[in-house]
């Protein structure tokens, strides 16, 4: 028997989106390059010695992003995630680096230079950067959206647009303090590093993660988007759409101390994700109420299935199978529930939109 062809979701070239996209990434491309190239290139012994830790920072933050997606909700489709990474890494900071600029200067016409010193990052930055994100989350999920459609998966895509700018971002600056480190290249850069990466949690991804959600809210490609009115859809919507803007604004305002501005967008951003992540689950438990008795979930065993809506029954019951048939009783149930996970997935259905309620 043939296998079935795997529909295609980021390489469709009938699509006028699809050579935006492309246009989007190779504009990126080459306006970094010629922004940063010989920057990069007059640095690269330094950054080339660093490598380890950027590998290390960009696989903790990659397993982090996986985290906020308990129900494996993107796994079917990790190119659509590569490509929201290389559209915030390439087009969205190009945009930002000269929007930024732009927008300086007009706030420069009404605002002393004394005070524009210290509030000139938080005054354009939470603008430009986090409309050049957005513009390149949307652009994934339209191009996506036969099969990226969901709340879930919106999150996930705004994580990997925002982690993508964000290391590019990084990047950059790195290259900046090693130019103008006065002791050496290695030095300038590393302090750089370390003082991103104690500080990117939330970071860039996490402000881009609940804007991502509130742009799908609007889209038509939204999979809930017939459960929902305009005007509850608006109001689920606006308040993901400023979250990020406020998240970064607090960050860069001279305002409160480091801890302060950890607490708030910590806050923001745990509600946010607390209230997105219920809404999936009531979504999954919806699922597994209807479909449970039917393929492709009939095959599960009726305790894999209960198990599924929430981490701690899923721990629970690979514990108590480990307790009653040791390390390899417990792989096997595990396997088992992430099995189901995925065949939850890959056949889901617009559902539990009703219980979305608009965040505050």
């Amino acid at each position: 028997m043939t296998a079935p062809l795997r529909r295609p979701v980021v390489y469709r070239p009938e699509s006028a989106l699809f050579w935006l996209y492309v246009a989007a990434v190779i504009i990126g491309v080459f306006g970094l390059l010629l922004e940063y190239g010989g920057a990069v290139h007059e640095t690269m012994t330094a950054e080339l010695i660093l490598s380890p830790v950027w590998l290390a920072f960009i696989v903790f933050l990659v397993w982090l992003m996986y985290k906020f997606d308990p129900y494996r909700s993107v796994r079917h489709y990790p190119q659509v995630l590569v490509a929201g990474l290389a559209l915030g890494g390439t087009v969205a900071l190009l945009m930002a680096l000269n929007g930024n600029t732009a927008l300086a200067g007009v706030w420069a016409r009404y605002i002393d230079p004394d005070t524009l010193t210290g509030w000139a990052p938080a005054l354009t930055a939470p603008i430009i950067e986090e409309a050049a994100k957005g513009l390149c989350a949307a652009v994934v999920l339209l191009l996506c959206g036969a099969v990226f459609n969901r709340v879930s998966q919106a999150l996930l895509v705004g994580m990997f647009v925002g982690f993508g700018f964000d290391v590019m971002e990084d990047l950059t600056y790195a290259t900046n303090d090693a130019l103008t480190s006065l002791d050496s290249d290695l030095l300038g850069a590393g302090q750089n590093l370390v003082v991103r990466i104690l500080t990117a949690v939330p970071a860039h991804w996490a402000y881009t993660a609940l804007v991502a959600v509130g742009i799908l809210i609007l889209l038509p490609t939204f999979a809930d988007r017939a459960q929902l009115s305009l005007p509850r859809r608006i109001a689920v919507a606006v308040p993901l759409l400023a979250a990020g803007p406020v998240m970064h604004f607090v960050w860069d305002a001279p305002l409160v101390g480091v801890l302060g501005k950890f607490a708030v967008n910590f806050v923001i951003f745990g509600v946010g994700i607390v209230v997105l992540l219920r809404y999936e689950r009531r979504r999954l438990v919806e699922r597994l109420a209807t479909e449970r008795t039917s393929q492709p979930l009939a095959g599960f065993e009726p305790a894999v299935l209960d198990s599924l809506p929430s981490g701690r029954a899923r721990r629970k019951l690979r514990r108590t199978a480990g307790r009653q048939g040791g390390r390899a009783a417990r792989r096997a149930v595990a396997d088992q529930q992430q099995a189901a996970l995925d065949a939850l997935q890959s056949t889901g259905t617009p559902g539990a939109a009703a219980e979305l309620k608009p965040t505050t």
